[in-house]
């Protein structure tokens, strides 16, 4: 991940002073060496001073003392010579001491800060635990206090961490810190979304990692902040640690070099009583009358045991007002169900006969809470469903009747919401394939393509496409919203991206290739064995990329799964691309790089106009099978639904808005892309409006933006900080009044919705380890007050070191140049008096 270097950032004052030394005394090595030097002048002068005491004993004594302070003068600027003196200058370095400030940026710090709910909040949306941090920092007067003798680093941490900025020490570098800042709680309608004007690093504060690694955490800040100048470590957090090392062990490590931590703990461990809906799960798509399962799941504090009744009903959005909480609808099914201990989760689910309209309707999970329920505004959540009358048109193109072709063939073709059609390079007139039509050609006019929702190309030889066929395809996806699904493979892969013909299907894809040197890593037989597939954040997170129903049971099917043979080697994704999955190749260091980013693209996708391209590196997915069929068909399935949701979802005949997925965690960014149907439209899409209504019913102004690289493309984004359902609309201001409209769900990862409580106990053990304290601000209040009896414990770890510059070779000049003078002149006077006085 990317962070600001740790560098040692030298103090304000830097202090030079210049010294005269001796080269020859600084070289010496033994103690008896500068006795002796010091002897040896000695015994010379007295020589001199005998030697002229005969020579003047019958001239004046004055002449004769004359005489032996010439000579002496003449042998003390040899002696300077020898003596090789410099002019050093040296400076003195201040490196300053240290505090290194890591807070919790894991989902779990969206979660109310944990007052009871008899307690009188001032601010119309509730505080959570990650604003009450930042609030510690600035408001409570925490860096203000630290800033006049220490660093501050401020770093923040999930399933990682990051260092994000060094604040430098010195009250005058720190002006606004600890000064309240805007409330950003409640926009009004019209503010941006993206905080320009505020400071960088409280942004990247916002909450959005799906785990709580405080061992790793404080391993990290051991590991890259200077040695030496470290003084302390003030750790923000819940305490809810869930994976990585203990953190007991790494404060075990920080105490041995002598550094406290001072914890600090926002939320509560006494949560209020409160059942709530953790999370709604439900088809995107349903076809009408079909029969089709809602899942739901409640979560319960300080209810256990108890029953509670739970309801299933249908609005559609002119029936309530949009918002997550509101009453009315059909009531599809009622039922009770049982809650578990606190923190567990309880499932139920409702089967529903079906529904008949054709349009998009609202399904609202409520439960009837309990007197001793606190907190209702989380009693509810709200799941679109599209009922849509058509099936999906999917075109399967192969140069070759592959593995991959012949089992995504059967797969769709027997699900009864594909229509397949197939053009396969290899097959001659008359043949038989297991799909509706077979093609002898790709669609010849614009009409028989859009005719398609999605196309799926299995190592095609791109060269049989005519200029013009590559440009109706680039046109259907960016305009008509199409999905391409491009499956590399090892039989023309080289040979089309070394023709310039097919410039049009490389832009295509989200991956760069490079025309030489390219290759398959190797051939499926050439190793023995597989290659994992390593998934990176946004691959764990992609729901259609999920072999079960949880992001931590599909990950634990993937982990089953020994890999493919031969991936493309395509290592660099291109600019707005996601890559969701990485090989390590033989020979690799291992896991580590294809995570970060060195190893071949196994899976990527991009949005390219208002259509989705997604690409394979290899058409190796079929061994999925070898743990179970259903596997390769759930993935081959959600993989097709994902990339056609532009066409089956599109409601506007001017527009159409996109979102990477329906399902977020919290924190994540939400990014917004409002596609022209037309490009000669997009000029009246320019005005066009976006505004979000999160699910506390503030409303967000999302600015909206043109992407010069796509006509007709506008982007914005926004960041869903809150558990629940989050709806975009987009006004498209041409004077019909027309609204575009998308529901997106954010959710709290399962780890983090476990262990919701703050975790006393841990963080007083980390106080006690490293020698420093625990503070709990359920307990009291955090101002200035403890700020400064904060800073005050902590100790100055400032050290100064001095540098060494070169020799300042001007002094060396001049100094030569004058001892060459007042010897020669010493002599030269010396000889001329001796010939006044008649001496030899």
């Amino acid at each position: 991940m990317p962070s600001l270097p740790n560098v040692l950032c030298l103090a304000a004052t830097d202090v030079v002073k210049h010294r005269v030394s001796s080269a020859l005394v600084e070289g010496f090595s033994q103690w008896w060496q500068m006795p002796l030097l010091v002897a040896v002048l000695v015994a010379v002068m007295a020589w001199v001073a005998w030697m002229y005491r005969r020579d003047a004993a019958e001239l004046p004594r004055r002449i004769g003392l004359l005489l032996l302070g010439l000579r002496l003068g003449a042998l003390a600027t040899l002696a300077a010579a020898y003596l090789d003196l410099e002019r050093i200058a040296e400076h003195e370095v201040v490196f300053p001491s240290r505090v290194a400030v890591v807070v919790d940026a894991s989902a779990s710090m969206t979660l109310p800060e944990g007052l009871d709910a008899g307690v009188a909040v001032a601010d119309a949306v509730p505080s959570t635990r990650s604003t009450r941090a930042v609030e510690v920092l600035e408001r409570g007067g925490m860096l203000a206090a630290l800033a006049p003798t220490h660093e501050v680093s401020l770093w923040r941490f999930d399933a990682d961490a990051e260092s994000l900025t060094v604040l430098p020490r010195g009250p005058e570098e720190v002006s606004g810190v600890g000064m309240p800042r805007p409330d950003r709680s409640a926009p009004e309608d019209g503010a941006t979304a993206d905080g320009a004007a505020e400071p960088d690093w409280p942004e990247r504060l916002q909450p959005r990692g799906f785990e709580t690694r405080i061992g790793e955490a404080l391993v990290r800040v051991i590991d890259q902040e200077p040695p030496g100048t470290l003084a302390g470590v003030i750790l923000l957090t819940d305490g809810g640690n869930n994976a990585g090392v203990d953190p007991a062990a790494a404060a075990a490590t920080l105490a041995k070099a002598g550094i406290p931590v001072f914890a600090i703990g926002t939320g509560s461990d006494r949560l209020p009583t409160n059942v709530r809906v953790a999370d709604l799960l439900s088809p995107t798509r349903v076809y009408p009358g079909d029969r089709f399962a809602v899942q739901g799941y409640l979560q319960a504090q300080g209810l256990a045991g108890q029953t509670v009744r739970v309801e299933l009903a249908d609005r559609s959005p002119a029936e309530g007002d949009g918002g997550a909480a509101a009453p009315g609808g059909r009531v599809i099914d009622t039922t009770e169900v049982l809650l578990a201990a606190d923190g567990e989760l309880a499932g139920v689910r409702f089967e529903v006969p079906g529904l008949d309209a054709p349009s998009r309707h609202e399904l609202v999970l409520r439960v009837v809470p309990p007197p001793a329920d606190r907190t209702p505004g989380d009693d509810s959540q709200v799941a679109e469903v599209e009922v849509v009358d058509r099936v999906t048109q999917v075109l399967l193109m192969a140069s070759g009747p592959t593995r991959e072709y012949q089992f995504m063939r059967n797969v769709l073709e027997r699900d009864k919401s594909f229509a397949v059609d197939v053009l396969l390079g290899t097959a001659t007139r008359g043949a038989s394939q297991d799909a509706r039509r077979i093609l002898e050609s790709f669609p010849t006019t614009a009409e028989e393509l859009s005719t398609y929702d999605c196309i799926v190309a299995f190592d095609v030889d791109w060269r049989r496409l005519d200029p013009a066929a590559q440009a109706r395809l680039e046109r259907w996806v960016s305009r008509e919203s199409g999905g391409l699904v491009l499956v590399a493979g090892t039989v023309f892969m080289d040979a089309w991206i070394a023709d310039p013909q097919t410039t049009v299907v490389r832009g295509l894809h989200p991956v760069e290739l490079r025309r030489a040197g390219q290759s398959l890593v190797d051939e499926p037989a050439g190793f023995e064995e597989p290659m994992p597939l390593q998934f990176t954040r946004d691959g764990t997170e992609a729901e259609f990329l999920w072999l079960a129903g949880s992001r931590i049971a599909s990950q634990t099917v993937w982990s089953e799964f020994k890999g493919i043979f031969s991936c493309f080697d395509a290592t660099v994704a291109k600019p707005g691309a996601t890559v969701y999955a990485r090989v390590n190749p033989p020979g690799s260091a291992g896991v580590g790089s294809a995570v970060g980013g060195r190893g071949p693209i196994s899976m990527a996708g991009q949005f390219y106009g208002s259509g989705s391209v997604f690409y394979l590196g290899s058409g190796e997915t079929w061994r999925l099978r070898s743990l179970e069929d259903a596997l390769f068909e759930r993935l081959s399935t959600q993989l097709v639904r994902h990339v056609s949701q532009g066409r089956l979802l599109a409601g506007s005949r001017r527009a159409r808005l996109l979102v990477e997925r329906d399902r977020y965690p919290v924190g994540a960014t939400v990014v917004v892309r409002l596609v022209a149907a037309d490009g000669d439209g997009a000029a009246g899409l320019g005005g066009a409006v976006c505004r979000v209504e999160g699910p506390d019913g503030a409303t967000v102004r999302v600015p909206l933006t043109a992407d010069s690289g796509r006509p007709g493309v506008f982007q914005g984004g926004f960041v869903a900080s809150r558990e629940g359902g989050w709806r975009i609309d987009i006004d498209l201001s041409d004077g019909s009044g027309e609204v575009i409209s998308r529901r997106v769900q954010a959710r709290l990862p399962d780890r983090e919705l476990e262990r919701p409580r703050l975790d006393r106990g841990l963080l007083e053990r980390l106080g006690a380890i490293t020698g420093g304290r625990a503070h709990f601000l359920v307990d009291a209040p955090w101002g200035s007050a403890e700020s400064i009896d904060l800073a005050a414990r902590i100790p100055d770890r400032s050290r100064r070191e001095y540098e060494t510059g070169a020799p300042d070779g001007a002094f060396k000049r001049r100094l030569n140049a004058l001892l060459l003078a007042l010897g020669t002149g010493l002599l030269c006077v010396e000889w001329i008096l001796r010939r006044l006085v008649k001496l030899a």
